[in-house]
């Protein structure tokens, strides 16, 4: 009792916006197909450039890492459902998996890692079920091909760190649209595009030891923004439209 005490008076701190799942509305759509074309029309940050704080994306981790420690029952309270339209374009991309696995795989020799990919956060599976459905299979795939090139880029970005010693657990987050990114509290400017993957590494230290390459990354335009947590979990924005840095400073 004292534990489901204690986390809902984490969720009230939260300020989630709404309590039950409720009617979706197509307002929450921005990550139709076009995302591509407003990826290829954005300003170009310097990927050089000193850090950027980006409250968002720093408060969406907050809220995943205390997330992680409630029960899925009380996540899936603050819970918007998903649409019509919505899910349909979920199940676009769910019908394209086996295709988008297929290409992952050919272009990473192979690396399991594509299969994490597809599979979002399993720490976050209720609020999942609460934004589809309990019937709706637990995978999101962007169903806009052109933008497959980020998360297949990020494997890669995980084989060479992977290659110099570092210990990575998981992917745990790759397109996250809305209202599901919503509901778990995501900035609207990341993972909805699908230009990004969530990474959590072994240990704090590994996750300061892997910010260090990828600041090297950065620097050869591999990656257009980092994210630091200030835990084993790092951002990896292959592809995001804002370059910038938050959590830590490349030096």
């Amino acid at each position: 009792m004292k534990i489901k005490n204690h986390a809902i008076t984490m969720i009230v701190a939260l300020g989630l916006p709404l309590i039950g799942c409720q009617g979706g509305s197509e307002d929450f759509q921005n990550y139709s197909s076009t995302s591509s074309a407003q990826n290829d029309s954005q300003n170009i940050t310097d990927p050089t450039d000193t850090t950027v704080e980006d409250s968002h994306d720093i408060a969406d981790h907050i809220h995943n890492d205390i997330t992680e420690a409630i029960s899925e029952d009380i996540q899936a309270l603050g819970c918007v459902k998903a649409s019509t339209s919505q899910k349909k374009q979920v199940n676009l991309g769910l019908s394209k998996k086996e295709e988008f696995l297929a290409k992952c795989s050919k272009e990473t020799n192979g690396s399991s890692w594509c299969d994490e990919l597809v599979r979002p956060n399993p720490r976050s599976v209720n609020t999942f079920r609460c934004t589809y459905g309990s019937s709706q299979a637990h995978n999101l795939i962007h169903p806009d091909e052109s933008t497959w090139k980020y998360p297949i880029a990020g494997v890669r970005i995980l084989q060479d760190l992977s290659a110099k010693g570092l210990k990575i657990s998981q992917i745990y987050n790759w397109w996250r649209p809305e209202p599901y990114n919503k509901n778990v509290g995501g900035a609207a400017g990341r993972h909805p595009y699908g230009t990004s993957i969530d990474v959590r590494f072994a240990s704090n230290s590994e996750a300061d030891r892997a910010f260090r390459e990828l600041c090297k990354m950065r620097k050869a335009k591999r990656l257009r923004a980092i994210g630091h947590y200030g835990s084993a979990s790092l951002h990896i924005g292959v592809g995001d439209r804002t370059a910038n840095t938050w959590g830590k400073s490349c030096n």
